[in-house]
């Protein structure tokens, strides 16, 4: 029978481990038959919310200033949920949500098994998008209101329902299997995503261990075996790491092996009776029979690459008697670049914030009989009210999703003819109006694609562009993959991305992402 529990977090900030709600609908035959809503104060490191992250959710500290911790409400989560899988739509959000905040909270995983409905959208439906909304409408219903945690886990359960229906599927086993897709997996250190099921093959670059590196070197003469996915860099370019330093990479445990690299998982859980990876696991049964092998995190690692023994602990110490983990490898551009020819960056400043504090005025509105106030000063140019500034957007084919604050700031709007939403400062969207052409840029693109090609005739590239190839692209430039905003997604066709270092959501085309935000330093 289709019996789960469907699940949505809302987050506090960008950190994919703050939330600060959740909801969880508990299903049994298909249907809901009890529902849960809780605020959450996040983990305490990342206790903080983000404009951008209220605006959507309508959440702020205050709100949950009386509410529980992370740690009291993943029991009542686990509870709650039993032996249930969870189903989320972008499960691997929701679920990171879980793992992250347990990650900053010095916390083991819960053990779940899930399922992500977008995943299954996109298998078995072809849409211009696949946000919970948009795929709630294609299935036939109505949604409420979105980012809210509970009409979100309530939006999934309608989903299910109709995915179910068309595959005519009894239990998630059968509707999983129907579309190829995988049930997810996490435990105390192990993580496995839900998705989709194909084969494939990895090419190595053959090994030749460095003669000459340093024999005193702390991984020298000793057998590496890697476990899980790292984020510094990819499994061949790690193998290479190995050999330029001394040491023999291998692909499996055996009783040759001195280290075992784990990757993508919770440092926390690395100890023999945990629920780990069967290269894992072996490494530890190997241990418990006298075998000296060295089980150590991605962090490790490269501190051992760099020719520091883990005896020696920098920076572990914020203050005196207070120990502060180093923080966990994040996701490199450089993954398949080898570390010596990789360019050493210098220290990133900070982005300018998207919105600043709005500077008051006694200046009255450049409109023609207007008397308000205007809402920002200026010497030469006209300046305008609050209520002008809304009627200029909608001359430019946009309504404001929130208040103005200055005219080079990023204003969030959604465009009046797709829908789609973007930032734009108002300064671009006069410019635009003068040249009498709309501000959005997915419809800009969409169409500029469209002419590119009909031009192009036969010679025109029609071979559309994958999911995986454009979220590749956008992630190793810095971006947060939203989707394409064409189906199918052909070259030249804008997407959808948000920034992950200022949180600018823009449509732009594979050409000008690679290029990376307007906001990295050049």
């Amino acid at each position: 029978m289709l019996d789960y529990t469907a699940i949505d977090f809302e987050t506090a900030n960008a950190y994919r481990g703050s939330p600060c709600a959740v909801g969880l609908v508990r299903v049994r035959n298909g249907q809901p038959v009890d529902e849960q809503r809780w605020l959450i104060r996040p983990p305490t490191r990342v206790d903080y919310f983000d404009a951008f992250n209220s605006t959507l959710h309508g959440i702020d500290a205050e709100m949950v200033r009386e509410a529980p911790r992370w740690n009291v409400v993943l029991q009542a989560i686990v509870e709650y949920i039993g032996d249930d899988v969870v189903v989320a739509h972008n499960a691997g959000f929701d679920i990171g949500v879980i793992r992250y905040a347990c990650a900053v909270d010095n916390t083991e995983w819960p053990e779940l098994r899930f399922l992500c409905t977008m995943v299954m959208a996109r298998r078995a439906l072809s849409l211009p998008s696949y946000r919970l909304p948009y795929v709630a409408e294609s299935c036939g219903f109505t949604m409420g209101d979105h980012h809210d945690p509970l009409a979100d886990a309530h939006g999934v359960v309608g989903i299910v329902r109709a995915l179910a229906r068309e595959a005519g599927a009894s239990d998630l086993s059968e509707l999983a299997s129907a579309h190829r897709m995988s049930i997810g997996r996490m435990g105390s250190g192990v993580y496995a995503g839900s998705v989709a099921v194909g084969t494939g093959s990895r090419n190595f670059t053959p090994i030749v261990v460095n003669p000459d590196a340093d024999q005193d070197g702390y991984l020298y003469g000793r057998v590496v075996v890697f476990t899980g996915t790292l984020m510094s860099m990819t499994r061949d370019v790690a193998r290479q790491e190995c050999a330029r330093v001394g040491a023999v990479p291998e692909q499996n445990t055996t009783k040759k092996t001195n280290v075992l690299v784990v990757g993508d998982i919770n440092p926390a859980v690395l100890r023999p009776d945990s629920n780990v990876t069967g290269k894992t696991r072996k490494a530890f049964d190997l241990q418990d029979k006298g075998r000296a092998i060295e089980v150590m995190t991605e962090d490790d690692f490269l501190r051992c690459l760099d020719g520091k023994a883990l005896t020696v602990i920098e920076g572990l110490l914020a203050e005196e008697g207070e120990a502060t983990p180093p923080a966990a490898p994040t996701r490199d551009r450089f993954r398949s670049v080898p570390l010596d020819e990789r360019p050493v960056p210098a220290p990133p400043k900070p982005p300018r914030p998207l919105r600043r504090e709005r500077v008051p005025t006694d200046q009255v509105c450049s409109a023609d009989g207007c008397n308000e106030l205007a809402a920002f000063k200026t010497r030469s140019k006209p300046t305008y009210c609050d209520g002008h500034i809304e009627v200029i957007l909608r001359v430019g084919g946009l309504e404001p999703l929130e208040s103005f604050t200055r005219t080079t700031d990023w204003l969030l709007t959604r465009c009046l003819h797709c829908g789609n939403v973007a930032h734009y400062r108002f300064e671009y969207v006069q410019e635009k109006n003068g040249w009498k052409e709309a501000t959005c840029r997915a419809c800009y693109w969409r169409e500029w694609a469209c002419s590119e090609r009909e031009l192009q005739g036969s010679y025109a590239r029609i071979t559309p562009v994958s999911y995986e190839k454009a979220q590749g692209i956008a992630e190793e430039n810095g971006f947060i993959y939203l989707g394409p905003l064409t189906t199918p997604s052909m070259p030249s066709d804008p997407h959808r991305t948000e920034c992950r270092r200022c949180g600018k959501i823009s449509a732009e085309r594979l050409g000008d992402i690679s290029f990376g935000c307007t906001c990295q330093p050049r």
